[in-house]
């Protein structure tokens, strides 16, 4: 019994490290280097057949005989004795790629999947054709021969658009996993604790949490895109029900892709009222296709005004143009970023991933945006223990009556206005820390990918560059830095004071964790926001719709030119249900009920 239960650890064992190997060498990935080297095939193959040298040093020419021997494949003179050929050795390149990647992608695959002796003797086939044809290709590139050349070059093309489109080992994976985890379920439901949860953060190994139970989503297919990586590894249940239609919702979660349940699974919010839940289909026979048109119009005016005061701000740099620089990049953020990244921008998702990606063209991070916007503020809005809003202001502000007083909140009324021109500052060098650390789990957890990550690293090299080096170097240290301090200030300033009116005001409502006694979510939206110029064109536009709060936390998902609309319909069904509805007259009347707000919970 012993050697049985020993042998079946390691035939477990054996298992896992089979299919980590094989979702390593996943096909689709290298899918894309063929339709890379496919394409630049074709380019080769379409420069004239002239000589390009390149003047080299003798270690250099020496490096490149040796390698030319040691190459175990025919190959052709790459250099003179004095130069290199540019197109030989790029022809090189492409024949040692493509011979690498095929043996670290399929000739180990075809010793170790598990398939027929004709699925193995077909995909032998292929190797050796690719590993004979393409130095065959190569050498003929070399010759005058011009129908052997196309010959060769159509053979090669014809073999990797055959590889484009196999998709033989994705397939039989995919219903490895499937089938895999059909049996575990049909024996075992598990409980997990959130210290396991958080662990399936990405991409090919994820889970999210809905009303206490855990999706493994590892090969989910998403309809809303890669926004779901964002709720990697966290508590997804908010936007399960804030941003999927109700047959869905009524529907519940794709069952096959149950695996447990968290252990000692608290929730806060319930989302099955009569409130939301018939508001919610009300609002969905509202049509979207004005509000897309609309706003697309708009994000079409600003990002030419934006990106033309950036070319303006570098050429000219004066104190007008740094904050003109920032009212526009501003106006980006609010009228193209923001819809963006709650995929309120069109139809199309990726499209509206696309405008999310604006914050990053303004010098911010709209994957760090998403994850604490739209898990650490909109699931959770003025919750002291989970609001990402009330976590990052605390001790500078105290702005929910819980958070401990401090000596100096008794002037924060009057020195708040400094802190807020600084915020943007701390949003653009806070970036990488908020990618190390998502404060506030379990709610917020994601996947963040390396290639994120160097993308801001070039996105503030360019920021630091164009918004100081480059005034510093034509116009000297002291007029670089206060054309660099203006734009950030301005920036600033058209920016947070549209989002501190929203939940900052004494009409908007406050929870905690002891207080908020299973609270509908929806009347909890309604609540904790307040509204304001809901009459205003100007306030409409400028805020990106900001100013219809009650409705945007409602409705994530609808572009904020369909705001105007939804309203009507929330304003009546909150009278019905006798729920506060807050709503100021102007701006300036809910910027002194902010200003009223901090100077009563400073004293």
């Amino acid at each position: 019994m012993k050697q049985q239960k020993i042998s079946m650890a390691l035939d477990m064992q054996l298992n896992n490290q089979l299919q980590l190997f094989l979702h390593v060498h996943k096909h689709r990935v290298f899918r894309g280097f063929f339709i890379i080297i496919l394409f630049l095939h074709l380019i080769l193959l379409a420069i004239p057949q002239v000589k390009i040298t390149l003047p080299s040093p003798q270690l250099i020419r020496d490096i490149f005989k040796i390698a030319g021997q040691l190459w175990p494949f025919p190959t052709y003179q790459m250099l003179t004795d004095e130069n290199l050929y540019i197109r030989q050795i790029l022809m090189k390149t492409l024949e040692i790629s493509v011979i690498l990647l095929y043996t670290v992608d399929l000739l180990p695959k075809i010793f170790i999947w598990r398939q027929s002796t004709l699925w193995k003797m077909v995909n032998i086939l292929i190797l050796s054709l690719m590993m004979f044809q393409l130095p065959a290709t190569i050498i003929a590139f070399g010759q005058t021969d011009q129908v052997k050349t196309r010959l060769f070059s159509i053979s090669l093309c014809f073999i990797l658009v055959c590889e484009i489109f196999s998709i033989r080992e994705q397939k039989t994976l995919r219903i490895l996993q499937i089938n895999e985890k059909q049996l575990q379920k049909q024996h075992r439901f598990k409980e997990y604790s959130w210290c396991e949860i958080i662990k399936h953060d990405r991409p090919d190994d994820m889970w999210i949490v809905i009303d206490g139970k855990v999706y493994d989503i590892s090969n989910f297919d998403h309809p809303g895109g890669l926004v779901i990586e964002d709720g990697a590894g966290g508590d997804c249940t908010a936007l399960w029900y804030s941003y999927h239609p109700s047959y869905l919702i009524n529907q519940g979660p794709p069952q096959k892709y149950l695996i447990g349940q968290v252990r000692d699974y608290v929730q806060y919010y319930k989302f099955d009222g009569e409130f939301y839940k018939s508001l919610k289909e009300d609002v969905e026979q509202l049509s979207r296709n004005d509000g897309y048109f609309a706003i697309q119009v708009k994000a079409v005016f600003w990002l030419v005004v934006y990106l033309y005061t950036v070319y303006y701000h570098i050429t000219v740099n004066t104190a007008f143009t740094a904050i003109l620089f920032g009212i526009t990049a501003a106006q980006a953020d609010v009228n193209i970023m923001h819809d963006g990244n709650h995929m309120a921008f069109s139809r199309n998702k990726t499209l509206s991933y696309i405008a999310g990606y604006v914050l990053d063209l303004t010098f911010s991070t709209s994957v760090v945006y998403r994850r604490s916007h739209n898990f650490g503020h909109h699931s959770c809005v003025n919750h002291l223990e989970l609001d990402r809003g009330l976590d990052t202001t605390y001790p500078m502000i105290r702005l929910h009556p819980l958070q401990p007083k401090l000596w100096y909140h008794k002037y924060q009324h009057i020195y708040v206005w400094l802190v807020y021109g600084m915020v943007n500052f701390g949003d653009l060098f806070g970036t990488f820390d908020e990618m190390r650390s998502m404060s506030n789990y379990p709610m917020r957890r994601g996947y963040i990918s390396y290639t994120q990550i160097i993308m801001q690293a070039i996105v503030k090299i360019a920021w630091i560059n164009y918004s100081f080096f480059i005034p510093w170097y034509f116009s000297g240290y002291q007029h670089a830095f206060t054309v660099f301090f203006l734009q950030n200030i301005s920036h600033s300033y058209n920016y947070v004071l549209y989002f501190l009116v929203n939940h900052w005001t004494e009409e908007a409502g406050v929870v905690d964790n002891t207080s908020i006694s299973q609270t509908n979510w929806g009347i909890l939206q309604v609540q904790n926001s307040s509204n304001f110029a809901n009459d205003s064109w100007f306030w409409t536009h400028t805020s990106g719709g900001l100013n219809f709060q009650i409705e945007h936390h409602l409705f994530p998902q609808l572009p904020h030119t369909m705001l105007p609309q939804v309203k009507k319909i929330v304003e009546e069904r909150a009278r019905v249900f006798n729920i506060p509805y807050s709503h100021y007259s102007s701006f300036w009347s809910a910027l002194k009920s902010h200003y009223n707000l901090l100077k009563k919970l400073g004293n």
